[in-house]
């Protein structure tokens, strides 16, 4: 196993609010951005009542493409002032 399945084989999920809070939207936002597959996102569960899990490293590399197709790069660029 090379270093990087490892790290995500380990890599703890975040909820919706961890990860709305971690790209500073709201959940509401996240939680359409998963339903669209706009963003990496584990759903479980059927129908209406589906909870979202997510890893933070596919968080990163989805806000990574994000800055480099243009598309809210406001936000994001905002965000990566404050860290």
């Amino acid at each position: 196993m090379d270093a990087s399945s490892q790290r995500s084989f380990c890599e703890p999920y975040l909820d919706s609010r961890q990860a709305a809070e971690y790209l500073r939207i709201s959940p509401k936002k996240l939680q359409r951005l998963a339903r669209s597959h706009s963003l990496p996102a584990y759903g479980i569960g059927d129908g209406r009542r589906k909870m979202w899990r997510f890893r933070r490293s596919e968080l990163d590399s989805w806000m990574q493409s994000e800055v480099h197709s243009g598309s809210d790069q406001g936000r994001i660029q905002e965000r990566r002032k404050e860290s």
